[in-house]
């Protein structure tokens, strides 16, 4: 990895200085690029800003491309891959090769080059755990500091085990490559770790932050505390398939969160302090995301052409399994055309199942904060994950009734047991996280192929083939891996590149 680490740690004294408002007295004792590592490193104060830095990297733009919108464009590119967003028109390109799935396979596309995005974090966090321990101060902070960085850690190495290497087999001996795991800041090209050693380390990782973290309390929600570290391990135990953790760690994560109200399910899941967000940055009024923004692709009401030209829409097939007397129905419109809803901009378009669950600021606004965790994933993760584990079907039952009661009134306890309630399960949670990047790594962590429902025309809330190119893919090939950018395979002779 030597291109990249040099690459990282010439801008890492940069990108460390970079705090949001809650660091406004570090921000007042000198400018940031004026800032160099020791200094930051000398006291709690500026390992605070460089902890708040990597907050920011969360939404900032990365490189030159506009479809990386920090880590929220990561996962609009990760739905694109899936079955349930459905790109109606070829009149606008975004995403659109991603859709087809050839970008993700195209060794020197920017939507691989998430791989340096993301090492770029890592090497940035690893300043940070490698001295917070040696800088004078209160222990609290410094735990607080050090347990934030190591859930870091633990969710990019995540994120790119799930993407760039075969999926976790759960009793399977993973041998397979998966990623390097990066702990320190080396400028020596590394070799990729196996997939069970990469999660061996993600859960050292978070079980050394979640004991950190205990009692620590956050000035907002773009900041990681204990719920944060608990529910990225409950993640990551359903991907293993380990069903009593992931069960233990969901419910433990989503305690002391309540449920939105019927109001705030229509605001756009656009605001940090929303109950239910677990994590979400806070994207400042005076931090503008222009037009690389997750909501300047995914909302209706901003005035980009990305969503002038080609707004995006439900698949059919999953609203129809959506009960009428669901809140969460009413965020797609299945006669859009015809009944002039939802809102478009006076030179947009509309097509027939096109979305509005997410709203950016304003139309000359882009700005949202991007959920990143949310407590119905907690809700979702215990559910399933109780219901594979044997005499746990009716505690599975009570836990998605409270969910599922609060999107829709009319819901009663479900009836269903064994494979049919864990596809009920499924199902709600393809309702519940509809383009919060959750539809493509769902398919690959349970082995399902690609089928995407098509249609002769746009419109009619399946994919058009002449549109969409890729229609079905088998489980397990791989086509399912994305590619290592190729200045990072080039230059670093130790690291093996993906199968064409």
């Amino acid at each position: 990895m030597k291109k990249i680490k040099l690459f990282i740690l010439t801008l890492a004294a940069g990108l460390l200085m970079v705090p949001q408002s809650c660091s406004k007295e570090f921000l007042e004792t000198a400018p940031t690029d004026q800032l160099s590592g020791n200094l930051v490193f000398s006291s709690v104060k500026g390992a605070w800003g460089a902890l708040n830095g990597v907050h920011r990297t969360m939404y900032i733009q990365y490189n030159s491309s506009q479809a990386h919108g920090g880590m929220a464009g990561m996962y609009l590119y990760i739905d694109m891959l899936g079955t349930d967003i459905v790109f109606n028109t070829t009149a606008n390109g975004w995403f659109r090769s991603a859709y087809q799935w050839v970008d993700h396979r195209n060794d020197r596309s920017s939507m691989v080059l998430y791989w340096t995005n993301i090492y770029r974090m890592m090497s940035n966090i690893n300043q940070i755990i490698t001295q917070i321990d040696a800088i004078p101060g209160a222990d609290a902070e410094k735990k607080a500091i050090k347990g934030q960085a190591l859930t870091y850690r633990a969710w990019g190495h995540f994120m790119l085990v799930q993407l760039y290497a075969q999926r976790f087999v759960p009793g399977g001996a993973n041998s397979h490559p998966g990623v390097p795991y990066m702990e320190t800041v080396t400028f020596e090209g590394q070799k990729r770790n196996t997939v069970a050693e990469v999660y061996a380390k993600i859960n050292t990782d978070l079980t050394e932050a979640i004991a950190l973290l205990d009692g620590y309390s956050r000035p907002n929600k773009s900041h990681i505390n204990k719920s944060v570290a608990q529910g990225i391990q409950a993640q990551v135990a359903l991907v293993q398939g380990n069903w009593a953790q992931a069960a233990t760690s969901a419910n433990a994560a989503r305690q002391g969160y309540s449920f939105m109200s019927a109001a705030q399910h229509l605001e756009g899941y656009s605001k940090q302090n929303n109950p239910e967000n677990l994590w979400a940055s806070y994207v400042q009024e005076d931090q503008t995301m222009y037009f690389y923004s997750f909501y300047a692709y995914m909302s209706n009401n901003f005035n980009s052409t990305a969503i002038r030209q080609s707004p995006k829409s439900i698949n059919k097939e999953l609203y129809d399994k959506i009960s009428s007397t669901d809140i969460r129905k009413g965020f797609w419109y299945p006669n859009a055309v015809a009944d002039k809803q939802p809102f478009v901009q006076p030179t947009g378009v509309r097509f027939n199942y096109m979305n509005s669950k997410f709203q950016a600021v304003s139309s000359a606004d882009g700005r949202g904060d991007f959920p990143w965790l949310r407590v119905a994933e907690m809700y979702l993760i215990e559910a399933e994950a109780l219901a594979r584990q044997t005499g746990k079907e009716a505690q599975a039952k009570d836990v998605l009734l409270l969910l599922a009661k609060n999107r829709d009134p009319q819901y009663t306890l479900s009836t269903n047991s064994g494979q049919a309630l864990i596809d009920e399960i499924l199902t709600q949670r393809r309702i519940e996280l509809w383009g919060e990047g959750r539809n493509w790594t769902d398919l690959k962590r349970l082995n399902l192929p690609l089928v995407r429902p098509t249609a002769a025309n746009a419109g009619q809330g399946s994919h058009v083939e002449s549109f969409a190119v890729k229609v079905s893919e088998p489980a397990g090939s791989n086509n399912w891996v994305w590619m290592i950018p190729k200045a990072e395979v080039d230059t670093n002779k130790e690291l093996e590149q993906n199968p064409a």
